[in-house]
């Protein structure tokens, strides 16, 4: 993963969010029991952590595409700041790719008929 330096860190997320293609945005929880779960979509994540019992950590990941590059945004939760960009190697891609798949419960060809932008790093 490399980091994004010389940049306007807020900037850029703000960027990939009106210009990019939003791939996944996640944030972990842990309740009373020390339990965690990770939740899907910053404003639906905090609606069910807070129905089902969870505290939602502070920073969140954000993942994008664009031009070819996938980026992982890490985002204060709290007011949707971003405050670090990092641009992902090929094989973190498809590792990414992976757990989309498997947390999507998508069927791989399914997945890839619907992304087009994965086939590129996997040679689907």
């Amino acid at each position: 993963m490399k980091e994004l330096e010389n940049i306007h860190t807020d900037r850029y997320y703000t960027d990939l969010v009106m210009n990019a293609q939003l791939l996944e945005e996640r944030v972990l929880g842990t309740n009373e029991d020390g339990e965690t779960q990770m939740f899907y979509g910053f404003e639906d994540a905090v609606d069910e952590a807070d129905y089902e019992g969870y505290t939602l950590e502070e920073y969140g990941e954000a993942y994008f595409y664009q031009e070819g590059k996938v980026y992982m945004a890490s985002v204060y939760v709290e007011n949707n700041e971003g405050v670090g960009i990092n641009e992902l190697e090929k094989e973190e891609i498809i590792q990414l790719i992976a757990e989309l798949i498997v947390t999507h419960d998508d069927d791989e060809e399914w997945f890839y008929s619907e992304n087009e932008w994965a086939k590129a790093f996997t040679n689907k």
